[in-house]
């Protein structure tokens, strides 16, 4: 998508939580023992920042939520 699109106008990123996520759509016995869950709010901060001014021109990138602070700090 992002290929198709490039140049367009219109930017595609692929945004994953970086983990097993609490949504519902996996019994709680799904991870591994000794691991937890995500909080589905990590998701919040990059999408909100995905949708400013901020993330104007940024395409094609893969940004795991759970690192979004340091993959943004690593961007400057």
């Amino acid at each position: 998508m992002a290929a198709d699109l490039r140049g367009t106008g219109v930017t595609v990123n692929l945004l994953l939580p970086g983990g097993p996520t609490a949504t519902g759509m996996l019994p709680l016995d799904a991870v591994p023992e000794g691991r937890t869950y995500l909080d589905p709010a990590v998701m919040g901060p990059p999408i909100v920042w995905l949708a400013s001014a901020g993330a104007d021109g940024v395409h094609d990138e893969r940004i795991v939520a759970v690192e979004f602070e340091r993959w943004l700090r690593e961007r400057v």
